[in-house]
């Protein structure tokens, strides 16, 4: 179920992703996981592992699986989440990824209750990941026809696009802070 959904350069944007990850993860008895997920090697499906390293920057104690240094990508998912529930059973998981949509839509941040579906845009077979689904669109899905895209397009909306998610994930752990001290 769609959330919310806003373009990076709405000036209420992260009053309101902020508000939308505060309302999914209150009641949560445990610290919840965020599992970014994404490639280190391709412009476009960097938003998860360049957030994650944003993120990691400014709260090194929150839980946090996916960076530029250790991605979470196509290779390494399967056996990286096996691990992570292992470690972690029952913890909410908020998976972060990159994703197709409309042409209008490219820039767009959205939040989802359930799971992502990583590599559902070059047809790979993953399993689905995440109680919570924060996307960011970086391309159009009339680029799935042609996988090259994937390794071009301008790093500016993903850049934006990842800056914003960390910054929304780090208010959301101050604000939490705050409450409970």
């Amino acid at each position: 179920m769609l959330l919310v959904k806003k373009h990076y350069a709405d000036l209420d944007i992260k009053t309101q992703l902020v508000a939308t990850l505060t309302n999914c993860l209150a009641g949560s008895e445990l610290e919840p996981l965020f599992i970014f997920i994404g490639s280190d090697r391709h412009i476009l499906d960097c938003l998860g592992p360049l957030a994650g390293s944003m993120l990691l920057g400014k709260c090194p104690e929150l839980l946090i699986y996916g960076s530029l240094d250790t991605p979470l990508h196509a290779k390494n998912l399967v056996r990286e989440l096996q691990l992570i529930k292992a470690a972690y059973p029952g913890h909410l998981q908020v998976a972060i990824d990159a994703s197709l949509g409309k042409k209008e839509d490219l820039g767009t941040i959205k939040i989802r209750q359930g799971a992502l579906i990583p590599g559902k845009a070059l047809s790979r077979r993953l399993p689905p990941v995440g109680d919570i689904a924060i996307t960011g669109i970086v391309g159009s899905e009339f680029d799935k026809k042609r996988p090259e895209y994937i390794h071009y397009g301008s790093l500016k909306d993903v850049y934006h696009m990842s800056k914003i998610i960390s910054e929304v994930i780090y208010e959301w752990n101050e604000k939490r802070l705050l409450i409970s001290s």
